[in-house]
Formats: structure tokens, C-alpha cells, sequence
């Protein structure tokens, strides 16, 4: 696999170093990920819309997935930064730990862990 490097702040487009300054006031650095999609001019602030979309999922419940999602793809990166963000969203050590089993205390939370964990097992079937 040909390795590339994270484009720093100084490296991407006016626009984007306006939101990298953004990411690190809100979470103190800029995950790798958001670097990475910051060689495309627009492709950051768009990818950030996306993810900033309103829907009826608290930032909680969405962190809650996010963390599943994250443990059943073996994702240490993302398991890592998804952690960091659920501990800014309310979650205690035990409670990501708990999520990450595929269980949660919430009944409401439980149920929506155990979606996105069999929809992740089985790519996008829910019904598996």
C-alpha cells in the first residue's frame, strides 16, 4: 500500500484552514481523516455538512453508533477518536466500554446499538 502524508494546515486552501482552525478549537486537533479529505478544495466542508446534518439522533446516539460501528469493523483509529468524541457527548468510561460490547444501559440506546451492529455485520441488511 502506498503510504501518503496528512496535509497540515499550512498545506490545504484558505477555506479549509478556516475549518482546520475550526476542528481544533472544537476538539483541541484535526483527525487525520479531515486532513486527508482537506486535498479536495471542497470536499471537507462538504463532507462536514454531511456529518452536521440535522436528523432526530442526538450527538449522543450518534456517538453511540459511531463507537459500534467503529469495534465491528476493527477500526483502532476510528474506535480511538470516537471514544475522545463520546466522552465530550456525556458518555463515562463503562458506558463506551458497554457500547462497544454491543449493549447499552438506555433501553432506547441499547436498541439502536444493536442495529447498527447487525447492519454493520451484515452490510446493510437490517433485517439479517
Amino acid at each position: 500500500m502506498k503510504k501518503f502524508t496528512v496535509p497540515t494546515r499550512e498545506e490545504v486552501t484558505p477555506a479549509n484552514q478556516v475549518i482546520f482552525d475550526s476542528l481544533t478549537k472544537a476538539l483541541g486537533f484535526v483527525p487525520n481523516l479531515y486532513a486527508t479529505i482537506a486535498y479536495s478544495e471542497n470536499g471537507l466542508s462538504r463532507y462536514l455538512a454531511y456529518q452536521n446534518a440535522k436528523t432526530t439522533l442526538s450527538n449522543k446516539e450518534k456517538e453511540a453508533v459511531n463507537l459500534i460501528v467503529s469495534q465491528v469493523n476493527k477500526c483502532v483509529y476510528c474506535q480511538s477518536a470516537h471514544t475522545v468524541i463520546g466522552k465530550m457527548n456525556g458518555f463515562g468510561d463503562d458506558e463506551i466500554l458497554d457500547i462497544r460490547r454491543g449493549k447499552a444501559t438506555d433501553s432506547k440506546l441499547n436498541a439502536l446499538v444493536q442495529l447498527a451492529e447487525g447492519i454493520t455485520k451484515s452490510r446493510g441488511n437490517a433485517n439479517a
